[in-house]
């Protein structure tokens, strides 16, 4: 029987990467690397990557200098809002995006390509990989070494292992041989139907000049679009291989990936918002879902759908990733929640880290070391899925309104650059110290992710009433980079702790702010250094409902606060109390109205009042 270090179940990017990554750190492993398929030919979605998974890729990797060769750089996620009636051309629509390529790289993936050029790789690494090979048992032997048997050929074999590494994606092998329960999650009940598309010109054929011009002719087409409607989105994902052919034929036309996701709650329900389409479910009802909007309808004009797949339900997660009796899974072979934001190559990335540091600390002899790592990491990865869901839970009814969305994206991308893309770059996420650390802050960012949740929704139910929530729909540009303009130069191999929580108060006290500013009408609030600054994220967990009442306490505390320095600024103006009422209206109690004392302590409280905050949701305009 052979034997080897590890074996690793599946050969997609995620089993891919793991060989990869161990032979780079520790060229004397043996990897065995196990695909059920024939051949690496399959369409898979997952095309789209974030900061963290290119991060992981170009600098764990060393797969730069190929993702540029012979694959698409991405352009940032892109945006764009339409009428109720989903009749908006495509220049009219309002959109957040960038007018540059985003200052750190992520990258569009043709899957097969990228996979089959992984086996290519890793076996000149060093790495065995075995394609049609199909595991058909594991047994785990903690104390021991473990047996992997599989099929091959029509033959069956058996390998001795140290390490069982599970990549194998919705199949689940290793779980399901060890019994592991794999949890379907409702809290999130969304589905996916999707296809490749032959002939799409792609967003960069439209013409209209102004339009290209507001985007400082930035390449559109290379962006994860995302087409925004109440309960689902439409996402357009270019992939590699424009003018594909051989010296024999024709040319052929770049595929482009278009795919729907929808809330179940909400798509083809009784509570479904007016004129709403039931969700895709098959070929047929999927291009006539697509066919209903004018901007997709467009852009797929005379092109043909090649394939076309579906998901009846996206999220879950099983109870343990990660074992001390040396087995593991890493991507969609543990859990799933959703691909808005694109996280599903961040999860592997993060998984890969860990599953290779416990390797080198299991194989160093680091017993107490490897135990350590083994239960930081799975709590970490347990508490990075279900903050990845709660982030998600109540976005669908937020997504068909530019004005709701663009706080929301606010403060979500400023959390992703600063939260998680900067301990990534800086290798804090391995570092067992560091994890304990933020564990302790689990309970304060799942209710945060929660109390904002609750509010934005809230928001979008009110603004559905007052007939407001498609009001800026159409002809608006949002630069979604300008909300972590503050980071690009900090994002590196150095924390600094400090700004990472004044950032995190300033997003949520600007965001928080917009919505109150909303909420109950008060025009002006949100751009008030007096009152961002009274709400950190501590403070913004406290308001477990804006209404007026909660507002006007929170004047009352600003206004004592203002009296206090007043006092000590103006000491004989004779000053009892300042008051800010509805509307921004500044009293001065104490000097008698008329003299110079009065008109001097009130100019005063209003310069105070009035100060500019620098909020991020005016900045981000």
């Amino acid at each position: 029987m052979r034997t080897f270090d590890i074996v690793i179940i599946g050969s997609g990017i995620a089993g891919g990467f793991l060989a990869r990554q161990l032979r780079l750190a520790c060229p004397d492993l043996g990897v065995l690397v196990l695909e059920a398929a024939e051949a690496m030919e399959d369409y898979k979605v997952g095309e789209s990557t974030v900061e963290v998974a290119a991060n992981y890729m170009v600098r764990r990797l060393n797969l730069g200098t190929y993702l540029y060769q012979h694959q698409l750089p991405k352009n940032g996620l892109r945006f764009f809002f339409d009428s109720p009636d989903k009749d908006l051309p495509l220049p009219r629509m309002s959109e957040i995006g960038s007018d540059h390529m985003p200052f750190h790289p992520s990258f569009q993936l043709e899957r097969a390509r990228l996979e089959r050029d992984l086996v290519t790789m890793n076996r000149a690494a060093g790495a065995e990989v075995e394609l049609g090979a199909k595991v058909v048992d594991v047994a785990i032997d903690g104390r021991g070494r473990h047996t992997v048997v599989y099929e091959q050929g029509g033959e069956r074999r058996e390998v001795a292992c140290r390490w069982v590494c599970d990549a194998s994606g919705r199949r689940h092998v290793l779980f399901r041989k060890l019994g592991v329960k794999v949890h379907k999650d409702t809290r999130l009940n969304t589905a996916a139907a999707w296809g490749r598309y032959r002939g799409v010109a792609g967003l960069d054929a439209v013409t209209d000049a102004a339009w290209r011009s507001r985007a400082r002719y930035t390449s559109r087409h290379l962006s994860t679009n995302h087409f925004m409607y109440d309960g689902y989105w439409i996402w357009f994902i270019p992939l590699a291989g424009d003018l594909e052919g051989t010296a024999n034929a024709d040319p052929r036309p770049a595929l482009m990936s278009v795919g729907v996701v929808f809330d179940k709650d909400r798509i083809g329900a009784g509570n479904a918002p007016t004129g709403t389409l039931p969700g895709p479910r098959t070929r047929a009802e999927f291009e006539r879902f697509l066919g209903a909007h004018r901007a997709a309808r467009e852009l797929l004009e005379g092109a043909e759908l090649e394939d076309f797949q579906s998901y009846a339900h996206l999220p879950y997660h099983a109870e343990q990733y990660f074992s001390a009796d040396r087995y593991a899974v890493t991507g969609e072979a543990g859990a799933f929640t959703d691909p808005f934001y694109s996280p599903g190559s961040d999860f592997i990335a993060t998984a890969n880290e860990f599953i290779t540091q416990m390797i080198l600390s299991d194989v160093r002899g680091d017993r107490a070391g490897f135990e350590e790592r083994v239960a930081a990491y799975d709590a970490y990865y347990r508490f990075k899925y279900d903050s990845t869901l709660r982030l998600y839970e109540r976005m669908y009814p937020v997504f068909g309104s530019f004005e709701l969305y663009r706080l929301k994206y606010l403060l979500d991308f400023n959390n992703y650059y600063n939260l998680v893309v900067w301990p990534f770059m800086a290798d804090r996420v391995t570092d067992v110290g560091w994890i304990r650390e933020e564990l302790k802050f689990t309970d304060l960012v799942l209710r945060a992710l929660s109390t904002m949740g609750e509010h934005f929704a809230s928001l979008a139910s009110d603004l559905r009433a007052r007939g407001e929530y498609f009001a800026q729909n159409e002809g608006r540009f949002a630069n979604g980079l300008n909300g972590v303009a503050q980071l690009e130069t900090r994002l590196g191999p150095a924390i600094d702790e400090r700004f990472r929580r004044e950032q995190v108060d300033r997003a949520y006290g600007s965001v928080f702010a917009a919505l109150v500013e909303r909420r109950l009408g008060e025009q002006g609030l949100s751009d008030r250094a007096r009152l961002v600054s009274e709400l950190p994220l501590p403070q913004v967990l406290v308001f477990r409902d804006i209404t007026p009442e909660r507002l006007a306490r929170l004047l009352q505390r600003i206004g004592e606060r203002m009296t206090k320095e007043l006092r000590d600024e103006l000491p004989d103006a004779g000053i009892e109390r300042i008051e800010l009422g509805a509307s921004g209206v500044i009293s001065v109690t104490g000097p008698a109205e008329g003299t110079k004392a009065h008109a001097d302590a009130l100019s005063r409280a209003q310069a105070l009042w009035d100060a500019s905050a620098g909020s991020l949701a005016h900045i981000a305009l």
